[in-house]
């Protein structure tokens, strides 16, 4: 209880001081003289080099204008990006989490982008927009466009399939745990298996498939109501429970000092596992023969979680205009097409699925399909917060110490409680 109140004090005071800050502060500009945006971003080496090309290009476009990327490291750029609103030495655009923009909505951090131009929503991955749009005053508006977007697929084992006679993927999860049954095996005749058809991550980013296609909505349209209690809930959560429990097909890789579900999907110990766009070259250069699929269906049908990160225009950015002009070219087909097809990643834009070749990216294809299904996460102030209250009880669930009820009935009031009394 301290350390939420703290917190809520901190936001509070954190509020008050951006507020106070935010009075005008002269425009910048290069040494030569032209208009100049600064960007902090948190990319990895290849994505900071194909940045600095699109800034350049983005340059030759629109003379005048200097595009300053500065690096940032991912970990600890939240506190990093608070503590600049605050001293005043914030940058015009921000790369941030999907997770920490509703923080930045709240604390009028970041400005509504509609304003500057026209967005069409339609063009981006569903998922991806919608981190973005949020409503104040009665109004939705639009605080920044992704930059980057992922998800989850199902991951599976071509040899196993080959050696065990299936053929194909499963499309829904009555296929899945069928087909996982047939990949659970006794190889040593000892009792127990030690080849098993899937193995899982515990936690609540990695649960949001299996709420996603029973169609379990998370919150209240309001937010103030927590609505995982639900009879969908508790059949999307009893799906992954029996998989360990009843079922048996999950190789309890979720518990403290089990194999990892990576780990043992390249051993080929576990013959399907829920894995990203980050994984796939990996498994390639460790030469495995898997294939990629659509998250099994469910009564919703196919969906996944949503990872990834936006691009912001700080409140007291300089030319915002222009800083507009700069997300609109870095999110455009165009520019979509190419940043995917140097990086092997997942385009925000749906229209730059036509200017690919996704001939030696055919995995990209998948997820970008998987993805058209994904499901926003909850927009709470800290998502952090929600994924700390939630864990332990999903983990009492699969563990067999408290029943899939009892686990999202205490769930649903504690985030009520202790969640969502911070928005």
């Amino acid at each position: 209880m301290k350390n939420r109140k703290s917190k809520i004090v901190f936001l509070a005071v954190f509020l008050a001081t951006v507020n106070f800050v935010s009075c005008g502060k002269p425009k910048e500009k290069a040494e030569n003289g032209e208009k100049k945006i600064v960007v902090w971003e948190t990319y990895g080496n290849e994505e900071h080099s194909e940045i600095l090309k699109i800034a350049r290009q983005f340059e030759n476009k629109n003379p005048g204008v200097e595009v300053d990327i500065q690096r940032v490291p991912w970990g600890g750029h939240e506190s990093k990006i608070m503590t600049a609103m605050i001293t005043n030495t914030a940058p015009d655009i921000a790369r941030v989490d999907v997770a920490f923009l509703p923080r930045l909505v709240k604390s009028n951090s970041v400005l509504e982008l509609s304003r500057f131009g026209e967005i069409n929503t339609e063009d981006f991955v569903p998922a991806a927009i919608e981190s973005n749009i949020f409503a104040k005053d009665g109004e939705k508006g639009i605080y920044g466009l992704p930059d980057q977007t992922t998800g989850v697929a199902l991951f599976y084992n071509k040899t196993l399939f080959a050696k065990y006679g299936i053929k194909s993927p499963p499309k829904t999860w009555k296929e899945f745990v069928a087909t996982a049954k047939k990949l659970t095996v006794d190889k040593n005749g000892d009792g127990k298996p030690d080849q098993f058809g899937f193995a899982m991550h515990k936690d609540l980013w990695w649960t949001f498939p299996f709420f996603n296609t029973f169609g379990v909505r998370f919150l209240s349209d309001d937010g103030k109501k927590c609505l995982l209690a639900s009879d969908a809930g508790y059949e999307a959560l009893q799906l992954k429970v029996d998989l360990y429990q009843k079922y048996k097909v999950e190789a309890g890789a979720w518990q403290s000092g089990s194999i990892d579900p990576d780990t043992g999907f390249l051993n080929g110990v576990y013959a399907m596992i829920f894995s990203g766009p980050w994984n796939v070259k990996r498994f390639r250069d460790a030469e495995l023969d898997f294939g990629i699929s659509l998250i099994p269906a469910g009564p919703a049908g196919t969906s996944t979680n949503v990872g990834g990160t936006n691009m912001v225009i700080m409140r007291r950015a300089h030319y915002p205009e222009i800083c507009f002009e700069f997300l609109k070219y870095l999110t455009s087909p165009e520019i979509q097409a190419q940043w995917c097809q140097d990086l092997g990643q997942i385009p925000v834009n749906l229209k730059a699925e036509k200017l690919m070749d996704f001939s030696d990216n055919k995995e990209i294809k998948i997820f970008l399909e998987q993805m058209k299904t994904a499901i926003p996460r909850p927009k709470v102030v800290s998502y952090q917060t929600l994924a700390l209250t939630v864990n332990p009880y999903l983990y009492a669930a699969l563990a067999g110490e408290m029943s899939v009820k009892k686990a999202l009935d205490t769930v649903a009031k504690k985030i009520e409680t202790e969640v969502l009394v911070e928005r």
